[in-house]
């Protein structure tokens, strides 16, 4: 019996529009099973070449979608007998963020994430990859409430109130303003540019991160505006 497959996947998110989207891209024509179809980027291992897992992430990210990504972070590895047709097989998917403005291949195709959430998606995924994005997105969604991950879907500088809204997008709901800043302030993760912007009229102070790619984790969970 031959050897499990081992792959990587990514799941790909960036904010645009005030909406999560998930980056898809179209598997080739020639492959053995779900040919043409809408699937999350990956693939194989390169053993010759790639010397880590992040190694094989990054060079699939790069050849199918055109980005590198600002953050990724693994997630609980997927395998059994029945996800891939032609039988056994292992993936390690990746939670990958990226700023909305980040260039991407013309052939990526971003859908809004919560089309994914339920039993009637826009397409219809190969492999277990729906739920890959939905355990992906669960994983942001807590790591939003008690954590400064979602920060990193920055590369440039940025205002709080941009920050803000990039929470509020992955939780579904207003913040209550002073509490997400005192959570921010604590956690010490952005520092001020010494820049500013012109936001309705006013000038907005710029922040970056302190540490681009390590999260800090808040003393106590972020409250809604309504909570």
């Amino acid at each position: 019996m031959p050897p499990p497959v081992c792959t990587i996947n990514a799941v790909l998110f960036r904010i645009s529009a005030r909406q999560l989207q998930v980056a898809l891209v179209r598997r080739g024509a020639n492959t053995t099973v779900y040919a043409n179809t809408l699937a999350l980027p990956g693939g194989a291992i390169n053993t010759e070449n790639d010397q880590t897992l992040n190694d094989t992430l990054l060079r699939h990210l790069k050849l199918k979608t055109g980005i590198r990504p600002s953050y990724t972070a693994k997630l609980e590895f997927e395998g059994n007998l029945t996800r891939d047709p032609q039988g056994w097989s292992i993936t390690c998917p990746y939670l990958c963020l990226t700023d909305e403005h980040a260039a991407a291949l013309s052939s990526v195709h971003w859908f809004v994430v919560t089309d994914f959430l339920h039993d009637m998606p826009p397409v219809s995924l190969p492999f277990d990859h729906q739920m890959i994005i939905q355990k992906a997105f669960q994983r942001l969604y807590n790591r939003a409430r008690y954590s400064t991950e979602p920060n990193f879907f920055f590369r440039q500088p940025f205002t709080l109130s941009e920050l803000q809204t990039v929470y509020e997008v992955i939780l579904g709901k207003p913040l209550h303003k002073k509490n997400f800043r005192d959570r921010i302030d604590e956690s010490v993760s952005v520092v001020e540019t010494g820049e500013t912007k012109i936001v309705k009229r006013s000038k907005a102070k710029l922040y970056t991160h302190t540490n681009p790619s390590k999260p800090h984790f808040f003393s106590r969970v972020l409250q809604g505006a309504l909570d």
